[in-house]
This record gives structure tokens, sequence and C-alpha cells, in this order.
């Protein structure tokens, strides 16, 4: 995933575990192909920094309103 098209807000999914992650953070410099961007696991407290090239974004749809989106978090979620 290219540095330049990560938002704050943006919902990814992490390719090396398949979980979904709200980016929030903006990215940091890591090495001149990717940088490390902070994101917040859905439904966990965990917070970690990711490489950007480890993370794809999910689609339009699945987007909160802000980001052009309809996704609406459940009730029950963390």
């Amino acid at each position: 995933m290219n540095a330049n098209d990560i938002t704050i807000g943006l919902r990814v999914r992490i390719t090396s575990n398949g979980m979904i992650a709200l980016v929030v953070g903006t990215p940091e410099y890591y090495n001149p192909r990717s940088k490390l961007v902070r994101i917040k696991y859905e439904n966990s407290t965990r917070f970690e920094y990711m490489i950007s090239n480890q993370m794809d974004p999910l689609p339009t749809e699945d987007q909160y309103p802000a980001l052009g989106g309809s996704y609406k978090r459940p009730d029950n979620s963390v």
C-alpha cells in the first residue's frame, strides 16, 4: 500500500494475520519504500506499528462515512 494513500480513520486488512485494523496515526519514516503506520485492531485494545506494505485498504463500501463508505461500527465492539 502506498504511504500517500494512508489517512487516519482508514480501515485496512493486515496481510500477515488477516485481521482488520483502523489507522490511527500518520505514516512515519521507516525506509524509502515503506513507512511505519500506527494501527488499532478492531474489537481489541491493542495498538501497534505496522509497515505500510503489509496493509491492504478495505473496499470503499467497508470504510467509515467520513471516507466515503457506509460502514457502521457494531454496538458491542470495543
